[in-house]
């Protein structure tokens, strides 16, 4: 019997190719795995001696001799902390001491502003006071008008005008003629025009008493020449600021 030589061929070709064959353990592949467990073994071990150092620190374990040396370095740190604690205490009352004493220094210089304000006539004021009316057929001369003006600021008045002229230190009451030859009052430089109305701001009561007392500017006025003013008091009387004002060349 003949044997098929193409089978036998074709066998012995086939089976080398499909044959299943074991490979050998990578040296690599053992390399990382020791790495891995010695990683872990590292990790394990410092855990182990970081909780060993926490309990060995821990106030549990410390001798009397170290727990008393901490218990006096807290001592001293509370009291420097309390110590600084009052001193930022005491700055800040100084400060706020300080803080209202220049408030209250300011207060008291705008007040004093506010005086000489109201003494030069830079500003528009109001307050209780008295009007006095002085009709066209009153024989009024200036001197009577400056006698009215110092009668009001010896009784008090805080300022006074004359037809809304703010009447200052530096106010002239003249008399003099106009063209037609006639009498006519000025407050410096200003014709009166009638009725003649002078104004003060102040105790109205006192103001009106200082007037009017027996033998006094009203009263005389009345008996030697029959010129009758119209004393009135008011709860608001308004003074306008002065637009005479004398600006000083020499004063410094």
């Amino acid at each position: 019997m003949k044997h098929n030589s193409s089978f036998y061929s074709i066998t012995k070709i086939y089976h080398p190719r499909h044959k299943r064959q074991l490979k050998p353990f990578s040296q690599k592949t053992w390399t990382v795995s020791m790495f891995i467990t010695f990683l872990i073994f590292g990790l394990l071990l410092t855990v182990q001696y970081r909780t060993k150092i926490a309990a060995e620190n821990s106030l549990a374990n410390q001798k009397q001799e170290d727990l008393v040396a901490i218990l006096k370095n807290l001592d001293t740190n509370k009291a420097n902390l309390e110590a600084e604690l009052e001193s930022l205490q005491n700055t800040k009352k100084s400060l706020e001491a300080k803080a209202e004493a220049g408030v209250s220094l300011n207060n008291s210089l705008q007040k004093q502003i506010r005086q000489y304000q109201i003494a030069n006539g830079n500003i528009d004021i109001g307050g209780p006071g008295v009007s006095i009316t002085i009709t066209a057929d009153s024989n009024i001369m200036n001197y009577d008008l400056i006698d009215l003006v110092n009668e009001l600021w010896v009784s008090g008045a805080e300022a006074v005008a004359i037809n809304d002229i703010r009447i200052l230190d530096t106010t002239t009451i003249e008399q003099t003629e106009d063209k037609n030859n006639n009498v006519v009052l000025t407050v410096d430089g200003q014709v009166l025009l009638s009725p003649i109305i002078i104004t003060a701001i102040g105790d109205s009561a006192a103001l009106e008493k200082g007037l009017t007392f027996p033998g006094g500017i009203v009263d005389n006025l009345n008996t030697l020449y029959q010129v009758y003013p119209q004393i009135k008091k008011s709860d608001s009387i308004f003074i306008p600021m002065a637009t005479n004002i004398k600006v000083n060349q020499y004063v410094k």
